[in-house]
């Protein structure tokens, strides 16, 4: 039962921050500016769409309760939001 919940709840992440890379691709967000830099609206829009199927995968997976499936989904999961930080770290502002 916890694990069902935990899940719901890393489905309901993954694509609540793949939706906001995506409809971010455009305009601004916290320090990076996707609308001068097509490769960061790039980046944005596919990992946003990444995610947001790893989001579904990960419902399909809660229905199923596939340990073995569920175990995969929060691995692939877990290896494409590190992917991405460490993608946007090369955009993000530098001091001087």
């Amino acid at each position: 039962m916890l694990i069902t919940i935990l899940m719901i709840c890393y489905t309901l992440l993954s694509f609540g921050i793949g939706w906001y890379f995506y409809s971010h691709r455009r305009r601004a967000f916290l320090v990076f500016h996707p609308e001068s830099t097509p490769a960061l609206s790039h980046v944005l829009s596919w990992g946003g769409i990444i995610l947001m199927i790893i989001g579904l995968i990960a419902a399909v997976a809660t229905i199923m309760n596939n340990f073995v499936f569920i175990s995969i989904i929060l691995l692939v999961g877990v290896i494409a939001i590190i992917s991405l930080q460490l993608i946007l770290v090369h955009w993000f502002p530098k001091g001087e």
